[in-house]
């Protein structure tokens, strides 16, 4: 019994001694790491780094066009880990911070915008290393109420989930966003419940993410409107040559509002889109500026394909669209049909007539219609669009693209 006792008491000093001794010599492997992964960062830099027998604190400087952004690090070494999640055992765990005192202005704009004066980080960017070489990554995003002429905005905050191992092989996560409220004198503009979406991606393969949101209720130009169980789902896939395939499917699948429509289907596939194109136009896009200069906003091609299926109480409407866009050239004009030469590609619209004939688009489908813009054909309404480099074809007769626009705009 006291030999028992005494191999317990004896496995139990060394479990303590290797607890002690072990950070000691995991410190100076993870200041190399640390340098190493900071070397491959563009703009990234070494302010400082203090290594300690239990930790370290590290700053990091990160330098942008629009100047440089501190970042402070907390680094704990393992084998005992004490993270915001609770104990763990791993290699090492680590708290990144934004400076408030040293940010770049831009992105200072940015932040204050939302948050007001920083006293604190309002990003916080967690990293564990585990015993079993699997690196997890929290990104978590404060939440804020902020209140100006436009009425009161309070968002709940997120946080981002991402795994992987050394090799980066595989990545997975998941997606959690807090609630969002929009108040204006009283009365609420927007209210979104609490969403989440899971992703997985292969560097040099692909991936896919899907993103869930139960409930966004709203006011719009034609009054209150609900939407219920929205989901989104994205793939990607590398198609060679720094080339992006990328498919997009939108369910609204209850939709409450004051017009006749009951749900609605959008799919979007971009077959073939570099990184940098799909960057710039999401950027030009979103949001859309009617005062933007679009001829050079659209100098970079684009192929789109898009199928739009609205139910509404009257019967459903279809839009199927295969797009080509060749990308404006430097100089090109910016007359009202700047957007013909480029263009090449189908869209065809139809419509139950009843879908139409019932709702606010009543007016406008009656002039198309009598003007042969729109063809009746078995109880629906449909119009066929081909553009060809410079040539606009409805229903299959050529039609100046000024006119088309002031039809579609209710100007004829």
């Amino acid at each position: 019994m006291k030999l028992l006792r005494l191999s317990v008491f004896s496995l139990l000093g060394l479990a303590v001694a290797t607890a002690l001794a072990a950070p000691g010599l995991i410190g100076p492997k993870v200041e190399e790491i640390w340098k190493q992964q900071l070397a491959r960062l563009q703009g990234g830099e070494v302010a400082q780094y203090q290594r300690g027998w239990f930790g370290a604190e590290a700053s990091t400087r990160v330098e942008s066009g629009d100047g440089g952004t501190e970042l402070r690090s907390e680094i704990q070494h393992g084998p005992l880990l004490f993270t915001a999640h609770g104990p763990r055992l791993g290699v090492v765990y680590t708290e990144t911070r934004l400076s408030p005192d040293h940010l770049a202005p831009q992105l200072r704009a940015q932040l204050e915008q939302w948050y007001g004066r920083l006293d604190q980080s309002p990003l916080v960017l967690e990293s564990l290393v585990g015993a079993d070489n699997r690196i997890v990554n929290y990104l978590r995003l404060a939440s804020f109420t902020r209140a100006d002429s436009s009425g009161e905005l309070m968002f709940d905050g997120g946080q981002l989930l991402i795994e992987t191992d050394y090799s980066g092989a595989l990545l997975t996560g998941s997606l959690e966003l807090g609630s969002i409220r929009h108040t204006r004198a009283g009365h609420e503009a927007l209210f979104t419940e609490p969403a989440e979406g899971t992703f997985k991606y292969t560097p040099g393969a692909g991936g896919e993410a899907e993103l869930l949101l139960p409930l966004l209720r709203a006011e719009s130009e034609s009054g209150p409107l609900e939407l219920r169980d929205i989901r989104l789902q994205l793939s990607v896939e590398e198609v060679g040559r720094g080339l992006l395939k990328l498919i997009s499917d939108l369910k609204l699948p209850q939709v409450q509002s004051a017009t006749p429509v009951t749900a609605l289907q959008q799919q979007m596939t971009l077959p073939q889109v570099a990184a940098t194109d799909l960057l710039h136009y999401l950027s030009v896009l979103v949001p859309a500026d009617a005062g933007r200069d679009w001829p050079r906003a659209m100098r970079r091609p684009l192929r789109l394909q898009q199928q739009l299926e609205v139910q509404s109480r009257n019967g459903p409407v279809l839009v199927d669209a295969d797009i080509d866009w060749h990308g404006t050239a430097r100089g090109a004009g910016n007359g009202a049909d700047w957007w013909l030469a480029p263009l090449a590609g189908t869209v065809t619209f139809s419509a139950a007539e009843q879908a139409l004939m019932q709702s606010p688009l009543v007016a406008k489908a009656m002039m198309l219609r009598q003007y042969g813009l729109l063809m009746e054909n078995n109880g629906e309404l449909q119009m066929h669009l081909q553009a060809d480099r410079g040539r606009l074809l409805v229903n299959g007769q050529q039609l100046p693209p000024d006119l088309l626009l002031l039809a579609l705009t209710g100007d004829f």
